[in-house]
Parts: structure tokens; C-alpha cells; sequence
């Protein structure tokens, strides 16, 4: 059987990863970005290879799609011989925040034999604290009040003191000003004083800002992100102009994304405008999730707006690649975190398009927010799909049935066609015999 052209596509993308040109590599990269959760089976594919450079650019791939088969395979990236791979992996694992990655860094940190990567494994644990993992606070915290730990650690767990509020804050400052190191000693006490300054003392342009996210030093934009997000709505304008300027660099687009999610909702709500103009596919992507976490009622309802224009536009390539197909997927699954049905009308011509491939954001929408009209376009859409979106249709099915209790007999499904019939047997675990009454004679 012939694959689709998107299917031929990613694996030629993939290998374009070991190119030596900057260009192809750079080409290859926004491309994959674009695809989403579809490339990733390919991207842990390469993970096998032999080519470092294939490998090296395939893992903060991985981390972009938030997929899980992704922060598993970069886990096994962690006992690789090459440690300029294992810092790659440490550094897109951080990229995840969740529990599993927290563990994963937090293994690193106490096994790696490099003191180099043991300060990678800490930033990353750092850059999950910053993003809401409570459970990264408790080993930086105690490498931080260890006078007895590699003082190159304890003076970058300085940098925990920011992400510390009220009296917890002034607590540790104060232990670490007696510490017995007089380095983590004076840099507690820089880190506290530069908080406690007025605003306008130490305020740096946003525009230099944001052109320091471009930089390949961590600390450097790192340390942009939180500056920026120091300088509220004033660093908006600069951050997407920026975006739109970097549209086909995805590390970019992160960088800037992850400044945005840092703001103040109240600031976050001046993204309104851009959710309306920017047109580019990954800056898009960035807008949207960042419009969704923020929990801004009044910026969440723009995202119909924006899957209305969507809806309106063709741009599909020679080959039928739209990437707006998966922008607008996105949309789809940010107003379903809300709760919203808003636009499911548009979210089920999606289901039903036989033009157009089904992306794992829009199964992932019908899943939190999908009711029993929707089963007939999900059980239509499973016949033309590979194997990993059957998957998930099929576990969209499932949860939609027990949700909406739902039994397999019910009447709605004996409407369907037989192609639907045969998707619904697919998707369903075979049905348990009943067991036979026991007679019993006179």
C-alpha cells in the first residue's frame, strides 16, 4: 500500500536531521515541529541511530510535541555514552513538566558522574519549579542548605530564591547569609537585594531582551525569560514580533513561549491582538497554548475567533500538507480544556473531512468534551487513519461511552454503515459471554 505523502514525508525529514548544512537542518526542524505528536514514532526512531547530529536535533523535537512516548525515550538518552547527548536530553526532559521528569532529573542529578551535567540535571530541575512541579523544590532545596555539596551547585540552587515566596523566602536567605561558604553566602544575599529593588533600577529593555533568547548559553536566556516576564505587558509586542521574525525556529518560538506563560494574567490579556493578526503557523501554536494555560476567560474565548479564520482559509501545499490543520486543532483542544463547546460544530466538520488527516490534538478535544453525536463522525474518521490515530479514536470512543453511558447495544449505533460497524467492533473489547443458567431437575 502507498502511504500518504505526510507519511513518506517524515522520515525523509528525520534524516535530513544528520545533514550538515544549517539550512536543511533548519528546514527539517520547522517542518517536524509542525507535524506534532505524527512525527514522533520517527523522532524515537532516530534516537537508535548511529548519526549524533541526527540524534542530537531529533530530542528537543521531542520535547516541543509534549508527547509521552517522548519523555520516555529521552529517559533512556540519559545512560548514553556520549555525554554531549545526555546534556541534550537533560535539557529537553526539563522541557516536561510533569512528576516523571522531575524523577528523571532528579536521578541524574545524584548518578551523573559530570559535574557539568549535574548542573544541566539542576537547571532543568530549576526550570520545572518555574513551572509549577512542586515536587523539583524539595532537591534543590536540600542541595541548596547542604554545606557539605559541590559549592557549583549550591550557587546555581541559589537561583530557587526567586521562585520562593514571603516568610519561606526570607527564612532561607537568612541561613544562607551565616552559611559557611562565603559564595553561596554573598549570592543569596545579591539574589535577595536584586528582588528588593525598585523596579526601575533594574530594568533592562525588553527588545535587548528578547534578542538574548536567541542565544546558545542557557544561563544567558534563561535568565532573559525571567527578565522579561519581570517587564509584564511591555514585553508582549517585542516577544511576538520576535516569534514572527524566528517562525521557522521552533527552540525560538519555546523560549519566547515560555517568557509569555511566565506573565501576570492580568498582563497576558494584552495577547489578545496577536491571537487576531499572526498568521504564522508556530508562533500561532505558541499563542494559543500560552491563551489556554493562562486561565483568562476573556483571552480563551478569543480562540473561536481564531478557528474561525482558520476555518476559512485553504492553504494547502502540493503534497495536501496544510500546517493550519494542526493550529487549528490546537485551538480546538485549548477551548476543550475550558469545558467549551463553542465551536464543535467546526471540530466535527474536522472529524468528517476526508480531505484532511485527523491530528491528535482534535481527537484529544472530542475526548474531554465530545458527546454521543460525535461517536457516528469518530467511528467514519478510524477507517482512514493510521495505526496510532486508531488508538486514540479508540480511546476517545471509549471514554465518550462511559461518560455518556453508553452501552454497545444502545440504538444510535445500529444506524451506523459497515465500515462504521467494523470500526466500533475494533475499538470495543470483545463482549464477555454470559454465563449459561445451571439447571436444575426434579
Amino acid at each position: 500500500m502507498t502511504l500518504p505523502p505526510r507519511a513518506n514525508e517524515i522520515p525523509e525529514l528525520v534524516r535530513r536531521l544528520g545533514s550538515r548544512s544549517a539550512s536543511r537542518v533548519d528546514d527539517a526542524r520547522a517542518r517536524l515541529a509542525l507535524f506534532g505528536s505524527r512525527a514522533v514514532p520517527a523522532l524515537i526512531e532516530a534516537l537508535d541511530g548511529d548519526n549524533p547530529r541526527t540524534r542530537a536535533n531529533a530530542m528537543p523535537l521531542l520535547a516541543l510535541t509534549q508527547d509521552p512516548r517522548g519523555r520516555e525515550a529521552l529517559t533512556g538518552m540519559l545512560v548514553d555514552r556520549d555525554p554531549r547527548l545526555r546534556e541534550v536530553a537533560l535539557r529537553s526532559i526539563a522541557r516536561f513538566p510533569s512528576p516523571e521528569a522531575v524523577a528523571a532529573l532528579e536521578r541524574a542529578l545524584t548518578r551523573e558522574r559530570s559535574s557539568e551535567l549535574r548542573v544541566v540535571a539542576l537547571q532543568g530541575l530549576l526550570e520545572l519549579c518555574e513551572a509549577g512541579q512542586d515536587g523539583a523544590l524539595r532537591p534543590v532545596l536540600a542541595l541548596l542548605v547542604d554545606s557539605g555539596a559541590d559549592g557549583k551547585l549550591r550557587l546555581v540552587a541559589v537561583e530557587l530564591i526567586p521562585l520562593l515566596k514571603g516568610a519561606e523566602r526570607r527564612a532561607l536567605v537568612r541561613r544562607l547569609r551565616l552559611d559557611a561558604s562565603p559564595e553561596v553566602s554573598r549570592r543569596a544575599a545579591d539574589v535577595e537585594e536584586a528582588l528588593l529593588a525598585p523596579r526601575r533600577t533594574r530594568r533592562v529593555p525588553p527588545v535587548r531582551l528578547v534578542s538574548r533568547l536567541a542565544s546558545p548559553s542557557y544561563t544567558v536566556w534563561y535568565e532573559s525569560v525571567r527578565q522579561l516576564a519581570r517587564c509584564g505587558a511591555s514585553a508582549i509586542v517585542p516577544l511576538v514580533e520576535a516569534m514572527r521574525r524566528h517562525a521557522h525556529d521552533p527552540e525560538f518560538c519555546a523560549r519566547a513561549g515560555l517568557a509569555l506563560r511566565a506573565l501576570a494574567p492580568r498582563h497576558v490579556r494584552a495577547l489578545a491582538f496577536a491571537l487576531e493578526h499572526v498568521d504564522e503557523p508556530l508562533p500561532l501554536l505558541v499563542l494559543l497554548e500560552v491563551a489556554g494555560s493562562s486561565g483568562e476567560k476573556s483571552l480563551v474565548y478569543r480562540i473561536r475567533d481564531v478557528i474561525e479564520r482558520l476555518r476559512a482559509r485553504n492553504g494547502a501545499n502540493a503534497d495536501g500538507f496544510d500546517p493550519m490543520v494542526r493550529v487549528r486543532a490546537k485551538a480546538h483542544l485549548e477551548l476543550a480544556r475550558v469545558g467549551s463547546r463553542c465551536a464543535v460544530q467546526d471540530l466535527r466538520e474536522m472529524l468528517s473531512a476526508g480531505d484532511i488527516r485527523l491530528e491528535p490534538e482534535a481527537i484529544e478535544a472530542v475526548e474531554l468534551i465530545g458527546k454521543r453525536d460525535e461517536l457516528p463522525e469518530l467511528l467514519r474518521a478510524w477507517s482512514r487513519e493510521d495505526r496510532y490515530i486508531r488508538e486514540r479514536i479508540g480511546t476517545t470512543v471509549r471514554a465518550i461511552m462511559r461518560r455518556e453511558r453508553i452501552r454497545r447495544t444502545s440504538r444510535l449505533f445500529r444506524a451506523l454503515g459497515p465500515e462504521q460497524r467494523r470500526a466500533l467492533e475494533a475499538v470495543l473489547p470483545p463482549a464477555r459471554p454470559r454465563p449459561a443458567r445451571a439447571r436444575f431437575g426434579r
